[in-house]
């Protein structure tokens, strides 16, 4: 196997306090919490089995552990089983392993539904906790924005068919830098955001430009929501306004109007 040298000046290394040995093993825990190392690559490289079970779990020295690392680390085993639920009942309830009843298709739905639910509270805190720590980076790539905005849409009202939405359009230059995944997300984070603020209503989204970037305002409007789920609001709200800020945008403060919610951010140009 091929080998890389590393050199690490001395001095750094004493300014820190750390040893060769464990600046490589805590490397080695690194880039195993951020999946680019497997655990047997992670071990090798650490030249100690034990160091990384040992320390990406927590602190020797305090007994903790830190959550937002532990999240990132272990977001794959999180979500692992719910996929796996999520897919069987699936499977059930289609009756592709022998007919079900009215009732147990009833119970299947409310299971299937609860299961999709906890995944997206598990997506999301995963999500935050990467956030939280740095390690989302984005791809910035020239994408024309128009096209991702109705792409996004698209797929959100396929989803989300019972709240009507509008999509208004006008871009003189619809040529963007920007990470075209993490945008899908925000456009549609934002929709969703806005739109479990009422229970009966409709949604519109504008995108304009100028001299400063572009502006995108989502608005919802109907009846208000009595449960205004403010876990989800607050997830919508730290994730969107994360990532919008690594694009360099502002994320302005969400404004609650009589009918629903306003939300609106801006990318440079």
């Amino acid at each position: 196997m091929d080998k890389t040298i590393l050199e690490i000046p001395t001095e750094l290394l004493e300014a820190a306090k750390i040893t060769p040995e464990e600046a490589k093993t805590e490397l080695a825990i690194r880039l195993y919490q951020q999946h680019k190392l497997n655990e047997e690559q992670a071990r090798e490289m650490a030249g100690d089995p034990k160091a990384i079970e040992a320390l990406a779990w927590g602190s020797r020295e305090t007994g903790s552990i830190d959550l937002n690392d532990f999240l990132s680390w272990a977001s794959h085993d999180l979500k692992s089983p719910l996929n796996t639920i999520i897919g069987f009942t699936r499977v059930v309830i289609k009756g592709m392993d022998g007919p079900v009843n009215e009732n147990q298709a009833a119970d299947l739905t409310t299971s299937f539904n609860s299961s999709q639910r906890m995944l997206f509270l598990v997506n999301s805190i995963v999500d935050m906790a990467r956030l939280n720590m740095g390690h989302i980076q984005i791809q910035r790539a020239e994408i024309d924005i128009s096209a991702l905005i109705k792409e996004a849409t698209e797929k959100w009202k396929t989803a989300n068919a019972a709240k009507p939405l509008t999509v208004v359009i006008d871009l003189s230059q619809p040529t963007f830098s920007a990470d075209s995944n993490y945008m899908r997300q925000v456009i549609s984070s934002l929709l969703t955001y806005a739109a479990i603020r009422v229970t009966e209503g409709a949604l519109t989204l504008s995108a304009n430009d100028d001299e400063n970037g572009l502006h995108i305002i989502i608005q919802s409007a109907g009846k208000k929501s009595r449960d205004k789920s403010e876990m989800d609001s607050a997830m919508f709200d730290f994730i969107c306004s994360s990532l919008i800020k690594l694009h360099g945008g502002t994320f302005d403060q969400p404004q609650e109007t009589d009918d629903g919610l306003m939300l609106s951010f801006t990318l440079p140009k």
